[in-house]
Protein backbone atom coordinates (compact mmCIF):
# COMPACT_ATOMS: atom_id res chain seq x y z
CA UNK A 1 0.00 0.00 0.00
CA UNK A 2 1.29 3.56 -1.04
CA UNK A 3 1.72 6.01 2.26
CA UNK A 4 -0.36 8.39 1.23
CA UNK A 5 -3.30 6.16 1.49
CA UNK A 6 -2.39 4.57 5.12
CA UNK A 7 -4.91 6.29 7.34
CA UNK A 8 -3.19 6.69 10.87
CA UNK A 9 -5.27 7.53 14.01
CA UNK A 10 -3.20 9.10 16.75
CA UNK A 11 -5.46 8.84 20.12
CA UNK A 12 -4.72 12.13 21.69
CA UNK A 13 -3.24 15.33 21.10
CA UNK A 14 -0.38 16.52 23.27
CA UNK A 15 3.00 17.85 22.85
CA UNK A 16 4.15 13.64 22.32
CA UNK A 17 1.27 12.76 20.16
CA UNK A 18 1.60 15.86 18.06
CA UNK A 19 5.45 15.46 17.42
CA UNK A 20 4.49 11.79 16.21
CA UNK A 21 2.01 13.30 14.03
CA UNK A 22 4.08 16.17 12.90
CA UNK A 23 6.54 13.71 11.70
CA UNK A 24 4.15 11.24 9.98
CA UNK A 25 2.34 14.20 8.09
CA UNK A 26 5.67 15.17 6.69
CA UNK A 27 5.97 11.46 5.77
CA UNK A 28 2.72 11.20 3.86
CA UNK A 29 1.09 9.25 6.07
CA UNK A 30 -2.91 10.91 6.01
CA UNK A 31 -2.76 11.50 10.03
CA UNK A 32 -5.94 12.00 12.14
CA UNK A 33 -6.11 12.73 15.54
CA UNK A 34 -8.31 12.78 19.18
CA UNK A 35 -8.60 14.68 21.78
CA UNK A 36 -11.02 14.95 24.90
CA UNK A 37 -13.37 18.56 24.38
CA UNK A 38 -11.38 20.42 27.04
CA UNK A 39 -7.91 19.16 26.57
CA UNK A 40 -5.03 19.14 30.18
CA UNK A 41 -2.30 19.59 27.71
CA UNK A 42 0.11 21.57 29.24
CA UNK A 43 2.39 22.43 26.36
CA UNK A 44 -0.25 23.85 23.95
CA UNK A 45 1.57 25.57 21.96
CA UNK A 46 3.45 22.82 20.18
CA UNK A 47 0.44 20.74 20.44
CA UNK A 48 -2.28 20.22 17.44
CA UNK A 49 -4.62 20.11 20.83
CA UNK A 50 -4.88 23.91 20.89
CA UNK A 51 -7.16 23.33 17.32
CA UNK A 52 -9.28 22.69 20.27
CA UNK A 53 -9.58 26.03 21.61
CA UNK A 54 -8.43 27.85 18.40
CA UNK A 55 -9.72 26.21 15.60
CA UNK A 56 -6.70 25.82 14.13
CA UNK A 57 -2.78 24.94 15.38
CA UNK A 58 0.87 24.82 13.66
CA UNK A 59 2.98 23.15 15.33
CA UNK A 60 5.91 24.53 13.04
CA UNK A 61 4.94 24.05 9.10
CA UNK A 62 1.93 21.38 9.97
CA UNK A 63 -1.20 22.79 10.82
CA UNK A 64 -4.15 20.92 13.03
CA UNK A 65 -7.89 21.62 12.01
CA UNK A 66 -10.61 21.07 14.39
CA UNK A 67 -12.70 18.57 12.69
CA UNK A 68 -16.40 17.30 13.09
CA UNK A 69 -15.95 12.91 12.73
CA UNK A 70 -18.56 13.01 9.63
CA UNK A 71 -15.57 16.06 8.07
CA UNK A 72 -12.79 13.36 7.88
CA UNK A 73 -14.18 11.18 5.05
CA UNK A 74 -13.77 14.16 2.78
CA UNK A 75 -10.59 15.65 4.45
CA UNK A 76 -8.19 17.24 2.05
CA UNK A 77 -5.63 14.80 4.39
CA UNK A 78 -2.46 16.83 2.78
CA UNK A 79 -3.11 20.19 3.66
CA UNK A 80 -3.88 19.87 7.98
CA UNK A 81 -4.35 17.00 10.23
CA UNK A 82 -8.38 16.73 11.34
CA UNK A 83 -8.10 17.03 15.52
CA UNK A 84 -11.25 15.11 16.17
CA UNK A 85 -13.17 15.54 19.91
CA UNK A 86 -13.94 12.05 20.17
CA UNK A 87 -13.45 11.00 24.65
CA UNK A 88 -14.71 7.66 23.84
CA UNK A 89 -13.12 6.00 20.84
CA UNK A 90 -15.87 6.85 18.17
CA UNK A 91 -13.40 7.26 15.43
CA UNK A 92 -11.64 4.38 15.44
CA UNK A 93 -15.11 1.88 14.53
CA UNK A 94 -15.95 5.02 11.68
CA UNK A 95 -12.85 5.38 10.18
CA UNK A 96 -11.21 1.89 10.51
CA UNK A 97 -7.50 3.57 10.31
CA UNK A 98 -4.81 1.27 9.18
CA UNK A 99 -2.12 2.52 11.94
CA UNK A 100 -3.52 3.32 15.04
CA UNK A 101 -1.61 5.34 17.96
CA UNK A 102 -2.53 5.47 21.96
CA UNK A 103 -0.64 8.55 22.52
CA UNK A 104 -2.90 9.26 25.35
CA UNK A 105 -0.12 9.48 28.35
CA UNK A 106 -2.56 7.74 30.82
CA UNK A 107 -0.19 5.32 32.42
CA UNK A 108 -2.23 2.17 32.07
CA UNK A 109 -4.14 1.03 28.81
CA UNK A 110 -7.76 2.51 28.96
CA UNK A 111 -8.89 0.15 26.34
CA UNK A 112 -7.14 0.24 23.43
CA UNK A 113 -6.69 -2.84 21.88
CA UNK A 114 -4.44 -5.07 19.60
CA UNK A 115 -7.59 -5.79 17.12
CA UNK A 116 -8.59 -2.28 16.61
CA UNK A 117 -6.78 -1.63 13.64
CA UNK A 118 -3.78 -3.78 11.31
CA UNK A 119 -0.91 -2.06 13.72
CA UNK A 120 -1.32 -1.04 17.12
CA UNK A 121 0.97 0.58 18.99
CA UNK A 122 1.31 3.27 22.35
CA UNK A 123 3.35 5.95 23.17
CA UNK A 124 4.13 6.05 26.90
CA UNK A 125 3.82 3.75 29.98
CA UNK A 126 1.10 1.10 30.85
CA UNK A 127 1.39 -0.57 27.71
CA UNK A 128 2.43 -4.39 26.27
Amino acid sequence: MEIEKILVLIRGAGDIASGAARRLFLAGFRVAMTELPEPGCIRRAVSFAEALFETTARVEEVEGRRAGLEEVSRWRFDEAIPVIVDPEGASIAALHPDVLIDARMLKRNDGTRIDQAPLVGALGPGYT
